[in-house]
Parts: structure tokens; sequence; C-alpha cells
């Protein structure tokens, strides 16, 4: 009779098959540096059969030419091998945020005039009726079918985590534990997981890498600057400021100026503020060459600004797309490319206010020139590809070789992670219970205290010591004087 396999051995067909990803990201909207850790992290994995799907579905035919589905259902109905979210900051955003982020207007308008309960049941419809903890971060111990999956979070950012509640904190810290590979794009990201003992990577953005993707040459007598801002920017400087600002630059005078929208989501940049601002412009300078990029496809936006004479914005993204191609570059002040900057890319001007803006162009024009500036920016691309190859070699190969046991001892490190800090919020309940009741003793004291009744008693208690101290020195003295007279 022949023997059975041992079932913490694989065959030759097992450890050669395409291992399963669910990649996992903020692709079911219009916002290109999302869409690009998408197309970017796919070409690393083309020995496995990878699943785009974000926290809710959708049609994004039109920009990736597919449509996307919710993780949430294919996480309890399918095992996947490798659960991968391929990058953002996914630690401060919640599912509301995210939801507000993805839906179309007028269904976040009604979501806003709904009941806090009706709100409940839209969000649970929309992740397919499944439980989410963090909308980028699937909670894998909660589904069984792939509790014991490798986890990947990757050219993510987590530091937004230190200013959720203190409940949803330790829920997505416990995420953070059970994950196998972390690698982090951010200096306080890579701060914050030291401080939990969580062993990880910090390495430069996964888009980095794009241009040794899709290699171009730089073109430093193109007559095109890009402009691209987000529509919360574009509304604190001004319509009109930064129109003016743009007409009386001196390095921008015989260039074609093109707008360009790094998102058109909710939340993040608007044709209408990018219109206005064209408007200004040309009643300020009728003869300006100004206008509107209207395509909406990833590499299509990529194309843009590989090939403009300088590129100047508030996303992160088309700073490092401009970076991966040596492109001069200059970011307006915005907290999260200002943190990115001062680590990885401080060649370039950076945190710029609009006042600034000229003579900001002009440094970024003057230090693309500097060799060991190019330099500098091929190596960041060069660190994110090395980092996708390596992570990509061992996630694969360890889905290959993977046995039951290593599955069901991934499920168990992850039940164990939940289940203290189950016990772990149980015993701050219990600490924060007995600090409302210490609270509410004292302020039932105090009530006592100030009470009209309380002063009463209080008076009379200090007359009767009062009385009883009198009493006492009368007696001493009475004692005195019959010693006295019986002498």
């Amino acid at each position: 009779m022949p023997q059975s396999p041992d079932p913490g051995e694989r065959t030759t067909a097992e450890t050669s098959r395409r291992p399963r990803v669910l990649a996992v990201g903020a692709y079911e909207r219009d916002n290109f540096g999302d869409l690009l850790f998408l197309l970017v992290t796919e070409r690393y994995l083309t020995d496995a059969d990878v699943v785009a799907t974000a926290p809710f579905s959708a049609d994004m035919t039109e920009l990736l030419d597919r449509e996307v589905a919710a993780y949430g259902p294919l996480l309890r109905d399918e095992p996947f091998d490798v659960v991968w979210t391929v990058g953002g900051q996914v630690g401060g955003t919640d599912l509301r945020s995210a939801f507000r982020m993805s839906a179309p207007p007028e269904t976040y308008r009604v979501f806003q005039r709904s009941s806090a309960e009706e709100q409940a049941r839209m969000l649970r419809e929309a992740v397919g009726d499944v439980p989410v903890v963090s909308p980028y971060i699937p909670s894998l111990a909660q589904f069984p079918k792939n509790a014991g999956a490798i986890s990947v979070l990757n050219s993510v950012g987590v530091s937004g985590i230190r200013g959720a509640k203190p409940s949803r904190r330790e829920k997505l810290v416990a995420l953070l534990r059970g994950q196998t590979f972390i690698s982090v794009r951010d200096k306080e990201s890579s701060d914050y997981l030291n401080e939990l003992g969580i062993e990880h990577r910090l390495v430069p953005d996964a888009v980095h890498a794009i241009s040794l993707l899709r290699p171009a040459e730089r073109n430093p007598r193109s007559d095109v600057a890009i402009v691209q801002g987000s529509r919360a920017i574009f509304g604190k400087l001004g319509h009109a400021n930064v129109a003016a600002k743009l007409v009386e630059s001196e390095h921008l005078k015989g260039l074609r100026i093109r707008f360009l929208l790094a998102g058109a989501a909710s939340g993040h940049d608007s044709f209408e503020d990018c219109q206005a601002i064209v408007d200004h412009a040309r009643r300020l300078s009728p003869t300006i060459d100004i206008g509107i990029i209207t395509d909406r496809r990833p590499y299509d936006l990529v194309d843009h600004m590989r090939q403009a004479r300088v590129v100047i914005g508030t996303s992160l993204h088309v700073r490092i797309i401009a970076c991966s191609y040596g492109v001069p570059r200059v970011t307006l002040s915005r907290t999260k490319p200002t943190r990115y900057a001062r680590v990885w890319d401080p060649d370039m001007p950076f945190d710029v206010s609009l006042d600034e803006l000229d003579s900001a162009i002009g440094r970024a024009l003057a230090n693309a020139e500097r060799p060991e500036v190019l330099k500098r920016s091929q190596e960041l691309s060069r660190l994110a590809h090395e980092n996708l190859t390596d992570l990509a070699d061992r996630v694969l190969t360890m889905a290959r070789t993977q046995t039951d046991a290593d599955r069901q001892a991934r499920a168990e490190l992850r039940r164990q992670v939940h289940t203290a800090m189950l016990a772990e919020r149980a015993r701050q309940e219990d600490v924060q219970r007995l600090e409302r009741e210490l609270e509410q003793a004292r302020k039932e004291l105090a009530a006592i205290r100030s009470s009209r009744g309380y002063r009463l008693l209080a008076r009379g208690a200090r007359v009767s010591r009062a009385i009883r101290r009198s009493l006492a020195r009368a007696k001493r003295a009475s004692r005195g004087s019959t010693a006295d007279s019986g002498r």
C-alpha cells in the first residue's frame, strides 16, 4: 500500500504552483497614488494570481481596466495564500473616512442625513456585511479561511494610530502585531513601530520604482510646467492668489502651465478649483498659455509629469513621480510630503509658501543640473525596487512552501494577540470603572459637605468638641482646687 504524504511536506507540483494574493488598497476611488501602488506592486508579483480588492467594491474599468471587489466577502468565502496591503496612510484612516472619500457625492449626502443606526447599516452593506477593524488592514483572525494567511503591509504609514482613541488603537496595534512583513516609508511610522517592538523595514515609497519599470529620459528643454494642488490647500491659499503667483513667476515665463489632478475623488483635487485659477490667470495675463489636463489613467498622468520642465504640487506622489524621473520639483506646504521630503528627498524645495514659489522654482531648476542630486533620486528608485523584489521573492517562496502547520501557527499567533488585546482592554475598562466610581464618590462627598444639613452638623460637632474641651478644663481645674484645700 502506498504511503500517504507527510502533511508537513509539499510535492513539486505544490511548490511550483501560483500563489493566490489578495491585494488590498484604496483603489476603489480616483487617486492616482493609490492606483499606482497596485500597478507597481503587480509588476513584482507576476508569478502569482493577484486579486485587486478594496474595502468597497467599485467599477474601475475606466482607470484600471477592471472591477475592484470588496475584500471582506472574498476573505470570508475563499482561501488566499497572501494578503498584501499595497501602501498608503493606513494607520489613521477609519471606515467612515474611507467611505466619505470613496462613495459618490449623492450617496454620502444621504449617509450624512441618516441616523446613527442607518449609517451603521450603510457601512455594513458597503463592506459586504463582514467585520472591519481597519479599512486597509484586514483583520485576518476574524476570517477562519484566512486566519493563517501570510500578511504584508508594504510602503505604509502607521503613525496615525497614535492619535486614535484608546479602544481603537488597541485593535490596530493588535493587527500590526499579527503581520508577517511590514515596510514603512516614513520615519514617524518607523519610530512608532520601534516603540511597540514590532519588526519592520524603513524604505522609500514603492512608487519610486516606477522609473525602473517604465524607463524614460528627462527632457530638460521641456516647455511644460505641471501644477497640482488639493482642494483644501487651493481653497486656503485663494484661487486669485495662486493665479497671481503663477503669472508673476519669472521662472515660469515662456512655459505652458498645465494643471493636473492627482485625485478626483472626494476630499482630493477639484476640476472646479483648477478652472477658477485658470480663469483668474487669463484675466491677469490674456496671453498666458494655461490649461487643465483631463487625463485620469495613472500611467497617462505619470507621462505628463516625467515630460515636464518642472512639477509643482501638494501631493506626495506627484513629488515621488517627479523624483523618480529626476524632474525638478517644488512642494507647497503640507505635513505629509514635508515629513517625507525631509528624510528622503531634501535636495528639492518643500514646505514652500506661496510667496516663496518663484524662488523655489529657481532652486529646483538649478539643483536638477547637479549630478549628485540626480544620483540620490536614482538611489531612491533602486532602494524601492530592491525592497519590492526581495519582499515578493520571500513572500511567494513562503507561500509555495508553507505547510498546514505554518498556517495554523500564524492563525494561533493572531488569536493570541487578539486574546491579549481583549484581556488588556478588559483590565483598562476595570480601571476606568473604578476611576469613575471614585470620582462619583468624591462628587457625592463634596455635595454632602456643601449641603446646609452638613454645615449645621459640622457646626454642632465643633460646638460639641468645644464644650467637651471646656468641661475637661473645668474638671482639671476642680481637681486642682480640691487638692489645694486638702493641704
